[in-house]
């Protein structure tokens, strides 16, 4: 029996034989509080009477330390995406528990003092703000427009086309 009563795990029963499926589906999330995946997938393991298991987000101080580690590492690398993916994949929980989840964990980051997480948002709202990379790439353009320049003129220059 997965977390739901058994008069709730009929009502979803007799949902999916009248054709309505979607409805089923919305049952069980409203119940259980899973995610849209998970409670298709339950949903079909009840109709195929296996036994159904609704795995519980754990909660920050709960975590596996290399699950946390992980994770911690992918939100110092701004990829906060990826981080809820992890989550939601090892914990079988919905999008919103996982994203709550790794904004604790990138909360207590930063209450621990992580040097590298990120405390200011990727794009900044200054439009005057440098961009190294692309300042460089800039340089390195002027340089090789300068040295395409300078070769010309010795070429013009050397076969006596000059001005």
């Amino acid at each position: 029996m997965s977390g739901i009563s058994a008069s709730q795990e009929g009502q979803i029963k007799e949902l999916v034989t009248k054709g309505e499926k979607i409805a089923a589906v919305k049952l069980y999330r409203e119940t259980t509080g899973v995610g849209l995946k998970e409670a298709k997938d339950a949903v079909e393991a009840i109709m195929a009477g296996t036994p159904v298991t609704s795995p519980t987000p754990a909660q920050v101080g709960d975590l596996d330390p290399f699950l946390e580690n992980r994770i911690k590492r992918l939100l110092a690398e701004r990829k906060k995406i990826e981080a809820v993916k992890i989550y939601r994949e090892t914990y079988h929980c919905g999008l919103k528990d996982a994203k709550d989840a790794v904004d604790l964990i990138q909360a207590e980051m930063r209450r621990e003092g992580y040097s590298n997480i990120p405390s200011t948002p990727a794009i900044s709202d200054d439009p005057f703000t440098e961009d190294a990379q692309r300042n460089r790439r800039f340089l390195v353009l002027a340089f090789a427009l300068m040295l395409v320049v300078i070769a010309g003129l010795v070429f013009f220059f050397l076969t006596g086309n000059g001005f």
